[in-house]
């Protein structure tokens, strides 16, 4: 047998006794950070997103719709943070998909409910 040229293991700092050490959260979990504009533009164009592709779903389609639209229009404030007065174009492919999913719901529950 030949002998391993691999170092033997040195103990870690990092033991199972937790409690002695601090909790530090990572840096993404900061909740005292305000939510920007190209946030607040992404959770609407996902939630625009999801209104379309849940339109079938008796009225849930209209709410996600509904909730696309206000998070696309709070992303277009201009006091929120990170926000670019001469970009117009924040929030307006959540404002769209929202309007899509709440009129893709409308027609849905207008050809569905006289059959219910």
């Amino acid at each position: 047998m030949t002998a391993s040229t691999i170092p033997p293991h040195e103990q870690s700092d990092n033991t199972d006794n937790t409690e002695s050490r601090p909790h530090t959260p990572p840096d993404w979990w900061d909740h005292h950070r305000p939510i920007t504009s190209d946030e607040y533009s992404d959770m609407a164009l996902m939630l625009g997103a999801l209104s379309i592709l849940t339109f079938w779903m008796f009225g849930l389609g209209i709410l996600l719709g509904a909730a696309a639209i206000g998070t696309a229009l709070a992303a277009r404030r201009p006091d929120t943070p990170g926000h670019d007065p001469g970009d117009n174009t924040a929030g307006v492919v959540g404002i769209l998909t929202g309007i899509a999913g709440i009129a893709f719901g409308a027609v849905f529950l207008t050809a569905a409910l006289p059959h219910l």
